[in-house]
């Protein structure tokens, strides 16, 4: 699936308006957040969980609407549940810790 060049021009609010008016799929954003993110986290090491297969799954099945319907976003380990995904809450005391709920 081909990405969004334009990715970058745009905030979350304009392109959940793009993915709103068809200009562009939540999938072409999904993928371009994707590409983006593998080329630049080896260097910062800023995404340590990837969900790229959960993720397109979700475009899949559809995504909830709200104002930033269809606009990827990452989810920072930091106190933020997510039920069986790792939490280590950027401590190596927490790096086995898998969340039980959301």
């Amino acid at each position: 699936m081909a990405g969004f060049a334009q990715y970058d021009e745009y905030d979350g609010l304009g392109l959940a308006a793009l993915v709103r008016d068809g200009e562009v799929s939540a999938g072409e954003l999904l993928e371009e957040a994707i590409a983006r993110t593998e080329r630049v986290n080896g260097r910062l090491n800023a995404v340590v969980h990837t969900w790229y297969d959960e993720a397109r799954e979700a475009v899949a099945t559809g995504v909830p609407q709200g104002p930033f319907a269809g606009v990827p976003f990452l989810l920072k380990n930091l106190d933020i549940a997510m039920a069986g995904t790792p939490m280590s809450n950027g401590s190596g005391a927490w790096r086995d810790h898998v969340c039980d709920s959301d």
